[in-house]
């Protein structure tokens, strides 16, 4: 999995310096999306994974049922398909979104409740995380029971964990170390 997270963030790379250098990076996000998106149908992902299909009526295939999109864009995806790594596209968006993420100084953070946030909540929690982050905060709300209560918030290898159930488990820690 390893090898294949490597070729994916690779190609993302490549891709990302591409868009950059033709100052068409919300194109190539727009776009890379939406091949994703394609190539997510049960039948194209077939069709393109199947050895025994030749590339160019993968690729023919693949032309017709993109639409306009850029160019190098569907280049990549193709070169990724013709040197047998179509499997690798969805990750290798997730990493040029990440990419493109950085360059707009967006960090992304993990937030996990044990109830739903409101809107205002929400607000409140992006200026705040902002603030310690120190640029702009991008969040995905996750809803976890098991906190009993409280906030887990994620901002890439930091923890930053105020809930219950750690509140819990570090009394007992306390008490039964006694």
């Amino acid at each position: 999995m390893a090898r294949r997270d490597t070729a994916a963030r690779r190609y993302a790379e490549a891709g990302f310096g591409t868009a950059r250098d033709k100052r068409a990076i919300d194109a190539w996000e727009r776009d890379l999306a939406r091949l994703r998106a394609l190539l997510g149908d049960a039948d194209l992902h077939a069709l393109v994974t199947n050895p025994a299909v030749p590339y160019a009526d993968k690729e023919r295939v693949l032309r017709r049922v993109a639409g306009t999109v850029t160019p190098e864009a569907l280049n990549l995806v193709l070169l990724m398909v013709r040197r047998g790594r179509p499997g690798t596209v969805p990750a290798m968006v997730e990493h040029f979104v990440s990419l493109v993420r950085a360059h707009r100084g967006v960090v992304r953070a993990e937030v996990r409740t044990a109830l739903p946030l409101d809107e205002a909540q929400a607000a409140d929690l992006v200026a705040r995380l902002a603030g310690m982050a120190g640029g702009n905060v991008e969040i995905n709300q996750v809803v976890d029971a098991s906190l009993i209560g409280g906030i887990t918030v994620r901002i890439g290898d930091r923890l930053y964990d105020a809930s219950v159930r750690n509140r819990l488990e570090r009394l007992r820690a306390r008490l039964t170390a006694v």
